[in-house]
């Protein structure tokens, strides 16, 4: 018997074993390559965001999607590789997303991030559009889940950015909102002018929200509450033209008409009452509030628009007239 023939076939054999063994070991590295780089494919091309309900798998939310049976395969291997098994039930953001980043966003909980600003100088109609067009659960119809402590809601939110998670309840950001408002307001309050013209918080908020709207910038914010409370004190009309305008909401057309400026029976018609309007008209900044409650009046009772986003100011008729002339008739 020829001892070499035994020795040829183990060795043939090894050498089998060994092309078997490399062959797998070259299809696993191709084949954990693949995954990953399928993890860098981008979720979806359209959509923005996609919901992971409660006790959704990884396998139910590749379904989702309308993936080649191939590339499914490859994130599920992906997953299974990189010891991924949380899934986390929330909104999520996939817009340009990849699904590497989208399933570690998924087993990590980073949910979508949404904002909501309530911007200075808006009212209650102009605040309820923006909800709408929000991601917060409306549990705060028209506004009824807020403080009615001063007999209005107008005006008591406060101008800020929020951030929240998607479907968050309304009414808990707009009670924090007013509770913040709140906060401010009574801190100003404490430190009120002695001889301020005003009666009580209420009416504070109130010229704050006319000045709101009148001052184009924070630098005469002060003149012209110092002018509002210059009339007040001398029981002189407001002749506010905002007012009057939110009296008109939610239909106003964009110009007064000399119909409006009579109308007694619009209460925010400041040419016509006396004092300050029902409510406030607005939200109110943080400056608004320093100009009106720490203020005092001052020697003007007229301001006129210049068109540069600024007044001029004049304290007898005269003036005013000869101002109107100059900047609102040529």
């Amino acid at each position: 018997m020829d001892l070499e023939e035994p020795i040829l076939h183990l060795s043939s054999k090894k050498s089998k074993i060994s092309i078997i063994l490399l062959t797998l070991v070259i299809s696993i590295i191709v084949i954990l390559g693949t995954s990953e780089s399928s993890s860098y494919n981008r979720v979806h091309n359209g959509l923005e965001f996609y919901t992971v309900k409660e006790g959704a798998s990884y396998n139910s939310i590749l379904k989702n999607f309308s993936l080649h049976p191939l590339q499914e395969v490859m994130l599920k291997i992906y997953i299974r590789v990189n010891g991924i098994n949380v899934a986390q039930a929330g909104h999520y953001y996939i817009k340009n997303q990849s699904w590497k980043n989208f399933i570690s966003s998924v087993n990590n909980g980073d949910v979508a991030i949404f904002k909501l600003q309530i911007p200075e100088g808006k009212n209650l109609f102009e605040i309820k559009k923006i909800l709408s067009e929000s991601n917060l659960t409306n549990d705060c119809s028209n506004f009824n889940c807020l403080d009615n402590r001063f007999d209005f809601i107008e005006g008591t939110l406060k101008p800020e950015t929020y951030f929240y998670k998607n479907s968050s309840s309304a009414a808990r950001l707009l009670q924090q909102s007013q509770e913040e408002f709140f906060q401010l307001a009574n801190s100003y309050w404490l430190e009120k002018s002695s001889n301020l013209p005003l009666d009580n918080l209420a009416d504070a908020l109130i010229l704050a929200s006319i000045v709101e709207k009148e001052a184009g910038n924070d630098d005469e914010k002060p003149i012209i509450a110092g002018v509002f409370l210059h009339r007040l004190s001398i029981g002189m009309k407001l002749q506010a033209d905002p007012t009057i305008i939110y009296g008109l909401m939610p239909d106003f057309n964009g110009d007064i008409t000399k119909a409006n400026l009579k109308d007694r029976n619009n209460p925010f018609n400041t040419y016509q009452i006396s004092g300050l309007p029902p409510t406030p008209i607005s939200t109110i900044s943080q400056s608004s509030l320093e100009a009106v409650i720490l203020g005092m009046k001052n020697d003007y009772l007229y301001f006129v628009a210049k068109g540069d986003g600024t007044h001029k100011f004049s304290k007898t008729y005269e003036e005013h007239l000869e101002a109107v002339r100059k900047y609102q008739l040529n």
